[in-house]
């Protein structure tokens, strides 16, 4: 899988350009897999509001932010929610997870989904952790 090279090439320390000639695609391109940008207006509000919704999921319990599904693929829509994969800290419960979704929203201008990270289905983790993409 295409994100999969990408992102061992990069724990590898090869550079996006190194990254880009191994795997045949454009430097642009490796960068967008490696790190989000936002192509949407949902992507855009979220990648100018990285450092916020960040300092948000640290204040409750919430670390390792990365965004997967429609707003990271660029295929979201006006009704697309905002699906945020966290790494929560111990004892970090449902009340805390459920205060960050309405902060996010409240901030972001859009629903939020936080999903734990070690709470997602086996059959969903796959797909999820390869499109999921860090703030």
């Amino acid at each position: 899988m295409l994100v999969n090279a990408v992102r061992s090439g990069a724990r590898a320390g090869l550079s996006q350009r190194e990254i880009a000639a191994a795997v045949g695609r454009s430097q642009p391109e490796v960068s967008r897999l490696l790190h989000f940008h936002g192509a949407s207006a949902r992507g855009r509000a979220l990648a100018r509001n990285r450092r916020k919704v960040i300092e948000l999921a640290a204040a409750r319990g919430a670390r390792n932010v990365r965004v997967f599904g429609s707003v990271a693929t660029g295929a979201d829509t006006a009704e697309s929610d905002i699906d945020l994969l966290v790494d929560l800290e111990p004892g970090t419960g449902l009340f805390s997870l459920a205060r960050l979704e309405a902060e996010l929203a409240d901030l972001l201008g859009a629903e939020v989904d936080v999903v734990p990270a070690r709470g997602l289905r086996e059959h969903l983790a796959e797909r999820v952790l390869s499109e999921a993409v860090p703030l």
